[in-house]
């Protein structure tokens, strides 16, 4: 498992922050000043959505409009892949984000060829 402090008053005033864990990109966001963490990468291109638009709780992918919840990472338009999510813990004046090890990534040759096998 990897973690790593983020200073609270660093998300208070965008509402949002991309931050490195363990060499996961992880998007944190408040969403009625309660902190939640899920993967800063969009399952249909890996567009980062830490530059979209974060309105009652769901951030939509600024490149194809995908929309997730951030409390509980799910599709919110669609059903559909939704985003991984992370424990966050306040620890003082800081949050702490824990993001555990996962099987190593995939290249995109990897899921396309899943996806034509129909694996996926």
């Amino acid at each position: 498992m990897a973690t790593a402090r983020v200073s609270a008053a660093a998300l208070a005033g965008p509402g949002r922050l991309r931050v490195e864990v363990g060499g996961c990109a992880v998007l944190l966001a408040l969403v009625d000043g309660v902190p939640h963490a899920v993967a800063d990468g969009c399952p249909h291109r890996g567009t980062s959505l830490a530059d979209g638009v974060v309105r009652d709780g769901v951030v939509t992918c600024p490149a194809h409009l995908w929309q997730f919840d951030l409390r509980s990472g799910a599709r919110h338009d669609t059903r559909g892949e939704g985003l991984a999510r992370y424990e966050v813990s306040v620890v003082g004046d800081e949050l702490e984000v824990t993001v555990p090890d996962g099987p190593p990534a995939r290249s995109l040759r990897e899921v396309l060829l899943a996806h034509a096998r129909g694996e996926e």
